[in-house]
């Protein structure tokens, strides 16, 4: 496991995200998850045309197949326009996310066939988050994981589009787990706040 992590901190350092370890977190979580800041344009993902932040935290387990958090994290875009979304795009935005952050990572391992990654969503009518009143979409993603198993990855999605007066702020709130939606660690995802006050 240290190899692994040593393996991914690497990673992490050639794709040049930026740890945010001076900046305040936007994101409330109950557990102590690690945390880093990319800014946009993100470098695996330069296409998604967007300007702003996005704040990465990653569950204790992320890393480790063994662990019932294993492939668990969320992600919050903090933009400054609106990205005018609609299901289609955020399919596409977060296939375009994945299929640059696992070609670059696969790239790295030696890897040369990397499946793409397919998302589908559907919108929703309600949602448990707190603080986020936005669209709000549920879904599933394919995704090739590049960095542990090499093999594909199915993930149960939640995003929530919201804006924030107070900042005039655009949030873009996503949540991913393997586990099925009555696994306890979705009522994890499901209490995420933001730190930012938007009233």
């Amino acid at each position: 496991m240290k190899y692994v992590s040593l393996c991914f901190f690497a990673t992490l350092f050639i794709i040049n995200i930026a740890q945010a370890q001076n900046e305040p977190l936007l994101l409330d979580i109950d557990e102590p998850w690690r945390s880093e800041r990319l800014d946009f344009p993100i470098s695996f993902a330069p296409s998604l045309d967007y300007k702003g932040i996005e704040e990465v935290r990653f569950a204790k387990g992320w890393g480790n197949p063994e662990s019932d958090e294993f492939w668990t994290y969320t992600f919050l875009w903090y933009l400054d326009e609106d990205p005018n979304l609609t299901i289609h795009k955020l399919e596409k935005d977060l296939e375009t996310y994945f299929d640059g952050l696992m070609g670059l990572v696969g790239k790295g391992n030696g890897l040369t066939d990397i499946p793409d990654t397919k998302v589908v969503l559907a919108g929703l009518p309600d949602t448990n988050i707190k603080d986020f009143d936005g669209m709000r979409y549920q879904g599933k993603a394919n995704v090739f994981d590049a960095f542990f198993s090499k093999k594909i990855q199915t993930l149960q999605v939640g995003v929530i589009s919201d804006y924030c007066p107070k900042t005039k702020k655009y949030t873009v709130l996503f949540t991913f787990s393997p586990q099925e939606r009555t696994h306890p660690i979705w009522k994890t995802l499901q209490g995420i706040q933001l730190s930012v006050d938007c009233e």
